[in-house]
């Protein structure tokens, strides 16, 4: 409950820096996101196209009212003729019984409709995925600065130790100049490892609306293994059925379907049934004029005819569009089952790949002993020493990136198979240092 005070009282401050694990990023950035807000604006504004396109197939009405001022001029006439005002008040009233068009226009807007649920869940586990990948891309920063640093501090040492050699005459300055030369390496190494926090922190900062100071470190007991269901084919499935990226181009195709129908129904007859009241002066020749009603109602039949070739090529196109979605979900559902084959061989390598990387550095590290003693005897240079310990740091930065390749790709299979939830982000925030 104390951490929770915190971090909501950092939250009221204005530009608060403070460092947060994955799960306070994560309610950050999805209290705030610019996206998610406007998946959430997109869907309810496509929500009202289902109310505008049914409004068309429900009665409508309406009531006018005119008021005319007529005034006669004859020329060259003596006749004294008055004007005259008038008022006319109308209601009337309509409904279509038989049009296509209007109906498959309300089917296709309900098919929109979905289209923009399905928007959003896809905005959500992208959410998901650019706060994971943030998050671990600072945490990769952070453990590649730590790298630089002790490999800076290893490397100065033996700077040190060579010039002192050098002093009581053991080596040649070749070897003082190697040393130099491997510490300038480092320190400019370790710069560009300072500006990539930065950088990564800022990407942090305009996720969250916040300034980020630090994150939580991975566990070095994490154990990360094959992804379950062993088997690419089950992912698949999952991914053909529930990837919202695939549901909205489904969508899109059942959308441009019904269009298509509406498009074609312009052929179609129409019915509509009509009426109307109408209450006013109506004014003959030069008479007062008299108050009249007219009371109207019946059935409209509208049979098209001719449009100039418009109703044939608006149809042709509404086709082509149609063919032109059916074709998109196609590359698409390919697309899905390349991506999560490749994810899913990509993460059990990952696995085999973190593994052997562990032992790289227990092997460097035994060379790097080995070859110090060497140094220390006479039987080795400094050339070799700060080979070895380049080998031993590279193999820890290979290490600590196999981990973050593993978890990102992990959760990538996960965003395509469409399974990915804000568990996935409790699950990874589990493995972290409190």
């Amino acid at each position: 409950m104390k951490k929770l005070l915190t971090l909501t009282s950092a939250l009221l401050l204005p530009g608060a820096v403070f460092a947060a694990d994955l799960s306070s990023i994560y309610n950050m950035a999805a209290s705030s996101d610019p996206e998610i807000e406007a998946a959430r604006a997109a869907r309810e504004a496509s929500s009202y196209n289902v109310m505008i396109a049914r409004g068309a197939l429900l009665p409508q009405a309406q009531v006018s009212y005119t008021h005319t001022h007529l005034e006669y001029e004859i020329k060259d006439s003596a006749l004294d003729i008055p004007e005259y005002d008038l008022g006319s008040l109308e209601v009337s009233a309509g409904m279509s019984i038989f049009d296509l068009n209007k109906w498959y226009s309300y089917k296709a807007a309900r098919s929109g409709n979905d289209n923009g649920n399905f928007e959003l869940q896809m905005s959500e586990q992208q959410l998901l995925m650019r706060t994971a990948e943030a998050y671990f891309n600072a945490l990769r920063a952070e453990d590649n600065l730590s790298t630089a640093n002790a490999e800076l501090k290893a490397v100065q040492r033996a700077l040190e130790q060579t010039k002192q050699r050098y002093d009581v005459g053991l080596i040649a300055i070749t070897e003082v100049h190697e040393a130099q030369a491997a510490y300038d390496l480092s320190y400019a190494s370790l710069l560009g490892q300072r500006a990539n926090r930065e950088v990564q922190y800022e990407i942090l900062a305009q996720l969250t609306g916040e300034k980020i100071s630090g994150v939580s470190a991975l566990k070095s007991s994490v154990a990360m293994s094959d992804p379950q269901p062993q088997d690419a084919e089950e992912w698949v499935a999952s991914g053909l059925e529930k990837f919202p990226g695939l549901l909205m181009v489904q969508s899109q195709v059942e959308a441009a379907r019904l269009q298509r129908n509406a498009t074609r129904s312009q052929h179609m007859p129409t019915v509509e049934l009509f009426a109307s009241y109408k209450d006013g002066d109506q004014a003959f020749g030069f008479e007062d004029p008299l108050d009249a009603s007219t009371t109207s109602y019946g059935v409209k039949v509208t049979v098209p005819l001719l449009a100039g070739g418009s109703l044939y090529a608006a149809s042709k196109q509404s086709a082509l569009n149609y063919a032109s979605a059916d074709y998109q979900l196609e590359k698409t559902r390919r697309d899905v089952k390349q991506n999560i084959r490749s994810l899913y061989l990509q993460v059990r390598t990952d696995v085999l790949n973190i593994n052997a990387r562990s032992q790289a550095i227990r092997s460097a590290r035994s060379a790097l002993d080995a070859t110090q003693t060497g140094y220390k005897v006479g039987t080795r240079n400094i050339v070799e020493v700060l080979d070895a310990q380049k080998k031993v740091y590279q193999a820890e930065r290979d290490y600590a990136n196999a981990r973050y390749d593993y978890i990102l790709n992990l959760l990538s299979l996960k965003f395509y198979a469409g399974t990915l939830n804000e568990a996935d982000i409790e699950m990874l925030n589990g493995w972290l240092e409190s």
